[in-house]
């Protein structure tokens, strides 16, 4: 685009001759002002040159995986001279770096994608390469993550230790302990010898159990004790 700036002299009545200072001031300012329109004119037309390669980046992993490997980008023209390019992207899980660097006739970012913490699924960011001030270019990224093929581990377990008091007032040949997971619906019966403790194995952690106690000898099988309960951890 292309600016026409004027200057124009007056001449002073009466005078005869024309006002040399106004005429050398305005001819500085005019100078000043063609400068500044040429400049943004050269930057504008800069701005058709360049190009990022490639022009768009796709990533792919696996859930729960490792992170799959850096991509490059290259920004490149045909101009010369120095200048500043910014790189920046619009996600959490992407990085572009340098955010900053100054370059001639070319310059290579790197893209770094950081899948931890997220579900299967598409995820899309932007990279936007800023040039000077007024050339920016984007390269869209995508990331695709696929679900775990790995089964989930096994849940952790602990055990719990349980004690009563011995029956007293009749013979007996030992106790029974039963667990589970709601009162009174005892999944498991583990019978133990005529003791008073017992250690109760494979509980899962985080889960809440419920345990009774039980005596047995040749004539039968005693009542329940009062039942007890414990989360596991």
């Amino acid at each position: 685009m292309r600016h026409d700036v004027r200057a124009t002299t007056y001449q002073v009545a009466g005078s005869g001759h024309t006002s040399h200072p106004s005429a050398t001031f305005w001819r500085w300012k005019v100078l000043g002002i063609t400068a500044v329109i040429l400049g943004l004119a050269s930057e504008g037309l800069a701005c058709h040159s360049p190009k990022l390669t490639p022009t768009a980046l796709t990533y792919y992993a696996v859930q729960g995986g490792a992170n799959p490997p850096n991509q490059a980008l290259t920004f490149s023209r045909t101009a010369s001279g120095t200048v500043t390019i910014t790189a920046t992207d619009n996600a959490t899980w992407l990085t572009v770096s340098p955010a900053t660097t100054s370059m001639t006739k070319s310059a290579k970012l790197t893209a770094a994608v950081n899948t931890s913490g997220r579900g299967a699924g598409t995820y899309n960011a932007t990279v936007t390469v800023k040039m000077g001030t007024w050339c920016t270019y984007t390269a869209p990224v995508r990331l695709v993550l696929s679900p775990s093929t790995q089964p989930p581990p096994p849940p952790t377990t602990s055990s719990a230790t349980l004690r009563w008091n011995a029956v007293t007032g009749a013979t007996v040949t030992g106790y029974r302990v039963y667990v589970g997971e709601a009162p009174g619906l005892y999944s498991r019966t583990i019978t133990v010898g005529n003791v008073t403790s017992s250690t109760v194995s494979s509980l899962t952690v985080g889960r809440m159990y419920y345990f009774v106690v039980t005596a047995y000898n040749s004539a039968g099988e005693s009542t329940p004790s009062n039942m007890v309960s414990k989360t596991i951890q």
